[in-house]
């Protein structure tokens, strides 16, 4: 009975944290670095930061599994081919580098969809504590090729 709350309480979380982090998840918690606030207009397909020190240069990085484009600018905007931006719908990784040092700034983007085509009906049946069985139906406005994945990761 414990095991099935824990499993209950775990997908309430889950989906609470896909909402809380629907646009950005930035990493490199561990390492303090001066560039903060990356901002991504994706429609202009411009990212934007914030430096604490002055760098005479940057490297702009966007990677989205299938394509990898890389700019070396000298002010704090970086500029890719708009039409890039239809590579977007899977999300992609932007990455900020000062040349010759270890400095960078890692963000993911996480595209939130349109209003409307998040998981409806969503629900979980446990059998035995050993299986889960978990159904929902596509949002209303949801397009035809949209997939939805739920992920499980065993926790102590």
């Amino acid at each position: 009975m414990l095991a099935c709350l824990g499993l209950i309480f775990m997908t309430q979380w889950m989906l609470l944290v896909a909402q809380m982090f629907g646009d950005w998840q930035c990493t490199n918690w561990t390492q303090e670095s001066p560039i903060s606030n990356l901002t991504l207009n994706w429609r202009r397909m411009e990212l934007s930061w914030q430096s604490s020190k002055n760098f005479p240069n940057y490297h702009c990085i966007v990677d989205t599994g299938s394509q990898y484009r890389k700019k070396e600018v000298e002010n704090r905007l970086c500029r890719f081919k708009v039409e890039d931006s239809l590579l977007l719908y899977r999300g992609a990784v932007f990455t900020i580098e000062v040349p010759n040092t270890n400095i960078s700034k890692i963000c993911t983007f996480i595209p939130e969809g349109r209003n409307g085509s998040a998981v409806e009906n969503f629900s979980c049946v446990i059998y035995n504590i050993s299986l889960m069985n978990c159904t929902w139906q596509a949002g209303r406005n949801a397009p035809g090729d949209t997939q939805y994945f739920l992920y499980w990761q065993n926790s102590r």
